[in-house]
């Protein structure tokens, strides 16, 4: 069953002016990423194979810019990140009216209460009204943290907490990101501790709206069969089973191109197969998730890269949460808001006051 309107809970877009490792450090020259991914490119991307797909939204996920670590300001180490904003203003008071309901940026959650408050006045200037009511969320990207003693100090520390309570008191939520695959289950575990010692005592229903990233990129290269695997899997497992006795705790049906093998855009892997490998953790993911609180997100354009390709990445992607809510045998209310209704929920969106023929690509 189609879904009758999507709105994609995780894109990233930058202009030419930031396709560069001066605002990427994670940019590598002539790689896919390190050229611009604008507005208008999302929306040829949606509308490859059919001229007016179903996107109502989206909502911009933060790109881990560059932070000046030897700035003492906070405004200064946020040089980059405030530029992301005002790219953002441009967006939305441009091309992307109609298209971007929601904006999730970085914020200085590191840096203890009085700087993440200075920069949130700096940030509602440069992003302008219209941008700033989009925003319904920060992320401050965890998974680079490799050291999982520095990783642990950070997210235990005061500044980090207090932040994050701010976040709660203020109904905006937490878009978290942690690598399994690529740096460690024990990311996964600091990050439920730490989501269970920032709602402290208050009830599942009233704590911190955090959204999970990506299934926190577990690694899917292979079946979980050696030891170490099964190891790895079940610890997972028990993550995703604390992370949801939160009622406020989402997951974002994302990401999955990157922990999977490289896909050649000649022969890409079909739905079926795709589903086949994410079973095990699909399996776990809704036995202990409701489906209320799982939404519908691209990962655009980084699903291009290890995934099939700029033309087929979006409409696969597309194609397999389709097939998944098929084989699981959800109903119509429940795949609708896989699509849509959760991610309104979580980000707290609404329709913005725009023409939704922008939405049209010629």
């Amino acid at each position: 069953m189609a879904p009758t309107r999507i709105l994609d809970s995780h894109i990233h877009l930058w202009a030419p002016s930031a396709a560069n490792p001066s605002s990427h450090a994670w940019m590598t020259p002539g790689s896919h990423l390190c050229a611009p991914h604008t507005i208008s490119a999302y929306k040829s991307a949606i509308c490859l194979r059919q001229p007016r797909p179903p996107v109502s939204g989206a909502v911009y996920i933060e790109t881990d810019r560059r932070l000046d670590e030897a700035a003492e300001d906070v405004l200064d180490r946020a040089a980059e990140p405030l530029k992301e904003i005002a790219s953002l203003r441009d967006v939305v008071e441009g091309d992307g009216k109609a298209l971007l309901w929601g904006i999730v940026p970085w914020a200085p959650l590191d840096a203890g209460i009085d700087a993440f408050r200075r920069y949130l006045l700096e940030a509602e200037r440069i992003a302008g009204p219209e941008a700033w009511r989009r925003v319904g969320g920060f992320r401050y990207l965890l998974q680079g943290i490799r050291d999982e003693a520095g990783f642990r100090a950070l997210v235990e520390s005061e500044d980090w907490v207090g932040c994050l309570r701010e976040c709660m008191v203020r109904g905006w939520c937490f878009d978290l990101g942690v690598d399994m695959r690529g740096v460690g289950v024990w990311q996964v575990e600091r990050a439920v501790e730490m989501v269970e010692r920032v709602n402290g005592d208050v009830g599942e229903e009233e704590g911190l709206v955090v959204v999970l990233n990506h299934l926190c990129k577990p690694d899917m290269q292979q079946l979980p069969t050696t030891p170490e695997q099964l190891d790895a899997f079940h610890r997972w497992a028990e993550c995703m089973r604390r992370f949801s006795r939160s009622r406020t705790t989402f997951m974002k049906l994302s990401g999955v191109f990157s922990e999977i093998a490289d896909q050649d855009p000649a022969a890409p892997w079909s739905v079926a197969a795709i589903i086949e490998r994410m079973k095990p953790w699909l399996d776990v993911l809704f036995q202990h998730f409701a489906l209320d609180r799982i939404m519908f997100g691209s990962d655009w354009p980084v699903c291009n890269v290890r995934g099939p390709g700029d033309e087929l990445a979006w409409d696969l992607w597309r194609d397999v949460v389709e097939g998944i809510l098929e084989t699981y045998g959800f109903d119509e209310r429940e795949r609708d808001g896989v699509w849509y209704g959760n991610a309104v929920e979580a980000y707290r969106l609404s329709p913005p006051a725009a023409d939704l023929n922008d939405l049209h690509v010629p």
